[in-house]
């Protein structure tokens, strides 16, 4: 970067601009750069990646360097017969004989037959798809995690904002109350009623403002910021839009062929067909062919000494006759898993289809259920509009006055619920069927309201 590039950025960020909300997308991509859990993940695929290397290594040729220093050390008696005056007769006289010995070699192996090796490269093979699909997996389990954390964050802060509301109206219909009680226009027992009331909204505010606390703390977990309230928010104008294809046997059709988890179901079988024959493979001979070039130096030098360069080439067989049973046993045992891995598969098809079928038809309940939260929720503020303007007239008591006012406000946070409710299972279908990616947040996007904040 140059200087004059260096000077603009500086001048820029010392000025006061508006920044945008975080909107969904936003998140997301603090969360995939700052989530720890999500980067275990990744380092986890990126080790079993290398799990083939491991296996390819065993059908490639390897090259052993080696060296040995030996001493011998040997004594015997002396067959000859002399005489010593000092000592008398030698003719048992022990004489020592010692050479050492020096050896380098350089042996290449190369696997001929192994179909040991062979089967377990296969199987290798296996478990690296496997791994890919666990990753898809929890990939789109953590975009579903942080899109509900987001969508959560929101939700209790529409919910807080309605509970504020209603405490502050109980107030003022409090304070109301007890002007009127000093003149004497209004019985106390109207007034205790008011009070409960306004008692249990502001106990609701203060739950509510705990929940979205814990809310902000739990999408603060997977993008790693301390602080998420300037997030974008819902629009007013949100409307309700019908899942796309609009028969639920296409969604189950679509499900059967990329649900991650019967792929991951059906790698598990794979893998464990492969660990049958892997362990089948021990029932075969091994062949290698064998080189060996090396240096001999043997000192004292004898008659029978082999120094100076050798070489050998060769081949190695060897077979396993019989390993006390071990093989036969280990042939059944993944005979067993096999059954076990089809058990788990027939499963995950059983489930697929149960939580397609769950969030398609949650998802049509939905349509109706926003409809109808919505006419309640405008129905139920006439209702208590019209019993203030009753009250005041003497045809309505207070008890009817707090109860439409508190019918009002409980329609609206119904009604707010069903909102979000709606937005997560949305994203639930798409998961069923192994569909949901970054781009159905970037769709999301356009229901937000990327509101400006003057920084």
């Amino acid at each position: 970067m140059t200087i004059k590039k260096i000077i603009l950025v500086t001048g820029l960020w010392g000025c006061s601009v508006p920044v945008f909300a975080l909107d969904l997308v936003g998140v997301y991509q603090l969360a995939k750069n700052n989530d720890p859990a999500l980067q275990a993940d990744q380092y986890q695929f990126q080790a079993d990646q290398l799990n083939l290397g491991l296996a390819t290594g065993n059908l490639l040729p390897t090259v052993t360097l080696a060296g040995n220093v030996t001493r011998d050390r040997q004594t015997v008696k002396n067959d000859q017969s002399f005489e010593l005056p000092a000592f008398g007769d030698a003719s048992n006289a022990l004489v020592s004989n010692t050479s050492t010995k020096k050896q380098v070699s350089l042996t290449a192996r190369q696997p001929i037959f192994r179909m040991d090796a062979w089967q377990g490269y296969k199987q290798v093979k296996t478990s690296v798809l496997l791994s890919e699909v666990t990753l898809k997996i929890q990939k789109q389990q953590h975009i579903l995690d942080v899109a509900e954390a987001y969508f959560n964050v929101l939700r209790q802060q529409a919910l807080s904002a309605a509970y504020l509301q209603e405490e502050q109206a109980l107030l003022q219909q409090l304070d109301m109350m007890n002007a009127k009680l000093k003149q004497g226009f209004v019985a106390k027992s109207d007034v205790s009623e008011a009070n409960a009331q306004y008692q249990n909204a502001r106990a609701n505010r203060i739950a509510g403002e705990v929940q979205m606390m814990l809310a902000q703390e739990q999408l603060n977990q997977y993008i790693g910021a301390n602080s998420t309230q300037n997030l974008a928010t819902l629009r007013p104008d949100f409307q309700f839009q019908s899942p796309y294809p609009a028969q639920l046997q296409d969604w189950l059709m679509l499900a059967q062929t990329h649900n991650l988890a019967i792929q991951q179901a059906t790698l598990q079988r794979q893998y464990a067909e492969d660990g049958r024959r892997v362990e089948k493979a021990a029932l075969y001979p091994q062949l290698n062919a064998v080189a060996t070039y090396g240096y001999t130096d043997q000192s004292p030098e004898t008659l029978i000494s082999t120094n100076g360069q050798f070489d050998q080439i060769g081949l190695e067989l060897s077979w396993n006759v019989f390993n006390g049973g071990q093989t036969r046993t280990s042939i059944k045992k993944a005979s067993i898993l096999i059954d076990k891995a089809q058990s788990q598969l027939d499963t995950a098809k059983r489930n697929a289809s149960v939580d397609v079928k769950k969030a398609f038809l949650q998802l049509e309940t939905d349509q109706s259920k926003l409809q109808a939260r919505k006419a309640a929720m405008s129905s139920a503020e006439l209702v208590s509009q019209s019993s203030r303007a009753s009250y005041n007239e003497g045809l309505k008591t207070m008890v009817d006055v707090l109860l439409a006012q508190r019918n009002a406000f409980s329609a609206k946070q119904d009604y707010l619920n069903a909102q979000y409710d709606y937005l997560v299972n949305v994203l639930k279908l798409k998961a069923a069927v192994g569909q949901l990616s970054e781009q159905d947040l970037a769709e999301l996007n356009a229901w937000l309201m990327p509101e400006k904040i003057q920084d």
